[in-house]
């Protein structure tokens, strides 16, 4: 074999070998160069804003004037009621603190303010008072005594009473008990219940179709006693026979009560 066949074959040889272990690379890299590259998106470019405007503020509310100093007026001296209607008008609130008792004063009347007279209120306008109280009574023991001499002391302490009468074997007009006990403290002009011993009803006796005198002694035996004896004209019945009675036979009535009888007149 001459060296131009040699030649030949070793080209031959190295061009397959070439094509076959550089191939594959070689169409890759030829596939690449004729890829096209997407196209880039661009993000699109701000719009320049406008300026921001500050928002205008609301208006702050008026505020209210501060209101005038004035000075305290004079309420010493004066009920508590008359001064909380002057004090309206001026806008001032009177608080009571507490009260005194003053026998001298009328119950109710200012005797101590705080501001005094004449200070000056600026932004709080009260005025704390102490006002007058009536002297209290202290209730006695009355229980036991009659009931004028009751009556007498309950009166030198201005005190009231009233009375309620209940059946005893006590003598009546004893008083049994009382409300409010002794020893509590009231008001003038309240009022103390006092019980009363009173004798039992007595139910009055029927008397009509009797004479005077038997009459009389029935009523007094019963514990009555004969009022008025009034004298009619009758043709059917003598003289002193008793026509009518008051009150009538039956009625619930007082020991010691009068009873008023009509009789037949002389003929």
């Amino acid at each position: 074999m001459n060296d131009t066949v040699k030649m030949f074959l070793i080209s031959l040889i190295t061009a397959v070998l070439v094509q076959v272990l550089l191939g594959p690379q070689i169409q890759r890299m030829q596939q690449q160069q004729h890829q096209v590259p997407a196209p880039v998106a661009l993000a699109p470019a701000p719009v320049p804003s406008a300026p921001t405007q500050p928002s205008p503020q609301a208006p702050a509310p008026p505020t209210a004037p501060a209101e005038a100093a004035i000075p305290a007026p004079e309420f010493v001296g004066t009920t508590i009621k008359d001064a909380r209607k002057i004090a309206v008008s001026q806008s001032i609130i009177i608080i009571q603190d507490g009260d005194r008792e003053a026998p001298d004063k009328t119950p109710g009347e200012i005797l101590e303010q705080n501001p005094t007279a004449g200070t000056m209120l600026t932004s709080t306008r009260e005025i704390r008072v102490i006002v007058a109280r009536a002297r209290e009574a202290k209730v006695p023991n009355l229980v036991g005594k009659p009931i004028a001499e009751a009556k007498s002391t309950l009166a030198g302490l201005g005190v009231e009473f009233t009375e309620v009468p209940k059946d005893s074997s006590k003598t009546p007009g004893t008083v049994l008990s009382q409300k409010p006990a002794a020893g509590v403290k009231v008001q003038p002009g309240t009022s103390v219940e006092l019980t009363i011993a009173a004798l039992p009803l007595i139910e009055v006796p029927a008397v009509t179709g009797k004479y005077l005198n038997k009459a009389k002694t029935v009523l007094k035996d019963s514990g009555l006693d004969v009022g008025d004896i009034k004298r009619v004209e009758h043709e059917e019945h003598g003289e002193n026979y008793v026509l009518k009675q008051d009150p009538a036979a039956g009625a619930k009535v007082p020991f010691g009560t009068t009873i008023t009888l009509t009789v037949v007149a002389p003929n």
